[in-house]
């Protein structure tokens, strides 16, 4: 076997359970996930691929009514659908529409908080674009909204693991629930399961 025969290796399949509205899953490469089979033990990078097939949103904080929650997650590190801050990674993220006949198009809809007090910039966008997450600068939330088509959200760490990245959530931060509303509509039935579990 030559010196770059394990270059090519197979992107994990991460599937939420319950399943998150609106986004399919997420593909992953990098060193998150030690113990599969297959994976790039040499990787300076993470990177996530999430293909988005519905409104969504992402770190938005809790609805009002739900308990908030710290989650433990499959890999081990503990989360939540919090803003957050990476402490020692920078991080590019990636909004790509499907169309083939309009690459302009993004399908939807697109709310991006970056930063927080006076610094804070929120971006509106229904084209692709790239948003550069600087290295301890919260980000979040992400609204997605008026979804005509499926999209792509393409995530890269300057880590390779999140553990690595020290990810930061920031808990005090209290969900908007006019945006989460405008995000879910007025049905908390696809939500409620998935808001009181732990995902895995």
């Amino acid at each position: 076997m030559g010196k770059l025969s394990e270059n090519c290796a197979k992107m994990l399949l991460r599937q939420d359970n319950p399943p998150r509205p609106g986004r399919a899953g997420t593909l992953i490469f990098g060193q998150e996930f030690k113990n599969q089979e297959d994976y790039f033990k040499d990787t300076p990078v993470l990177t996530e691929i999430m293909p988005i097939t519905g409104n969504y949103m992402m770190m938005s904080g809790f609805p009002q009514g739900f308990e908030r929650k710290v989650y433990t997650m499959s890999d081990g590190h503990q989360g939540g659908p919090y803003p957050k801050y990476n402490r020692n990674a920078d991080k590019l993220m990636l909004f790509s529409g499907t169309n083939p006949d309009d690459l302009n198009d993004l399908g939807a809809h697109v709310e991006f908080h970056l930063g927080e007090g006076k610094d804070e910039q929120v971006f509106h966008f229904d084209e692709p674009r790239g948003i550069f997450v600087p290295k301890g600068v919260r980000h979040g939330p992400i609204y997605i909204t008026k979804f005509r088509r499926n999209l792509t959200i393409f995530v890269v760490f300057t880590q390779p693991s999140k553990t690595a990245c020290d990810i930061v959530n920031d808990w005090t931060y209290v969900g908007d629930n006019e945006k989460i509303h405008e995000v879910i509509g007025g049905d908390m039935s696809l939500y409620e399961k998935f808001f009181a579990e732990n995902p895995k």
